[in-house]
């Protein structure tokens, strides 16, 4: 016969271990050590808690670091202890729903938290959780940053948490972002990282044509020129947003220079042309064909009159023939007409000019040019010139 008191005392047992096997499961021994240890334990529990992919104890620790903060007011216990939960949060341990939680937790802490092993945590993290407000909250520190250190360049260092900030903003960026990181190169501010800031920006620009070209127009020429060299080395920035500018560049200056007499010009003017038809050049920038040829005429008059240099006016002869139209040809074979009598004359042009146009000339291949080279070949020229010339006759299209 069954014992029956035997019998109740072992289901009592068997039902005493199966719960206490469950509460043990449900409270993990890292967070019972976390609730009673101090900071120290906290901040190991929390990564032992990270082994387990739960981030339940990084948001308990974070939610206990602001209390704590709001009793004691800053402290380095806490601020390594909130340190450590941010640095465990993980996409792989955050569950879906608790995303933007998270995601505003990060901006919570980065406006309350001023230490900056935390704040440059906070926005390494902000890039596995984005949201606007917290794109928001990092133009808004940078603006402050640029704008403090517009004023005392010699303090322009950049720390950690400023490069965070680059980085998160270099892949979450907006135009405002673009702005901002490029007047900061622009104006200087932090020249020993200037690499990493363009690096940032370059993609950021590709979204922001509008904004480069409105920033172009209102600028003075020293700007322009500036605008235009950060443009043209920037080799992420695409060939659509340098072309743009160039042709906007090429334009204006047609507009301002055509049709009037030469006027004084500033050295900056000069090298806002030199530039914008470089990039033209560079960028293959072919719907600035008509244009490019029609500034030849303004290249020309500025060349006579001493403002461009010979080898200057050569590398923008070069240039427009790199992207010349139906009258380059045309246009260039009576320069090289004008040359040509100059030389009759002995009033020897330039040689490095000569050569440019003959090289040109040859290039394009246009039978309208014949005459002109065969020319060059009876003259007083020097023999690689001539050479050049015959190089160039072959050349042409019949």
């Amino acid at each position: 016969m069954v014992n029956c008191k035997a019998l109740v005392t072992f289901f009592v047992i068997l039902i005493l271990n199966i719960c206490t096997g469950v509460f043990a499961h449900a409270v993990p021994q890292y967070e019972i050590d976390f609730i009673k240890g101090d900071i120290s334990q906290k901040i190991i529990s929390l990564k032992e808690s990270s082994g387990y992919n739960d981030c339940s104890l990084a948001m308990k620790a974070i939610n206990f670091a602001f209390g704590s903060r709001n009793s004691i007011g800053d402290d380095s216990d806490i601020n390594a202890l909130m340190s450590a939960a941010v640095k465990i949060l993980d996409l792989n341990t955050v569950p879906s729903q608790k995303v933007p939680e998270v995601s505003s937790e990060l901006g919570n802490i980065f406006k309350t938290f001023t230490d900056k092993e935390i704040q440059s945590a906070v926005v390494e993290k902000m890039n596995l959780f984005p949201s606007d407000n917290n794109l928001s909250l990092v133009n808004a520190y940078l603006s402050e940053k640029i704008q403090k250190y517009a004023a005392i360049p010699e303090k322009s260092d950049m720390d950690e948490v400023t490069k965070s900030c680059i980085r998160f903003l270099k892949s979450h960026g907006n135009k405002t972002s673009f702005n901002l990181l490029f007047m900061a190169d622009f104006m200087g501010i932090w020249q020993e990282n200037k690499s990493f800031l363009e690096d940032a920006f370059g993609p950021l620009a590709n979204n922001s044509g509008n904004e480069i070209l409105s920033m172009f127009s209102s600028a003075k020429n020293s700007e322009k020129r500036k605008i235009l060299q950060i443009l043209s080395n920037n080799e992420i920035i695409s060939i659509k947003i340098k072309g743009a500018v160039a042709e906007k560049a090429l334009s204006d200056v047609i507009t301002y220079m055509g049709g009037k007499s030469l006027i004084a010009l500033s050295k900056d003017e000069v090298d806002v042309q030199i530039l914008m038809i470089q990039l033209i050049a560079d960028t293959k920038w072919t719907k600035s064909a008509k244009n490019a040829t029609a500034y030849f005429d303004i290249a020309r008059k500025e060349y006579e009159s001493g403002y461009i240099t010979d080898n200057e006016f050569s590398q923008i002869i070069s240039n427009i023939a790199s992207v010349a139209c139906s009258s380059t040809g045309q246009v260039l074979s009576t320069y090289l007409d004008f040359l040509n009598k100059s030389m009759e004359k002995s009033d020897s042009p330039s040689e490095a000019v000569v050569l440019s146009v003959i090289k040109a000339l040859g290039g394009l291949g246009d039978k309208t040019a014949f005459d002109y080279l065969l020319y060059v070949t009876y003259l007083n020229y020097p023999q690689y010139i001539t050479n050049a010339a015959r190089n160039a006759l072959a050349q042409l299209k019949w």
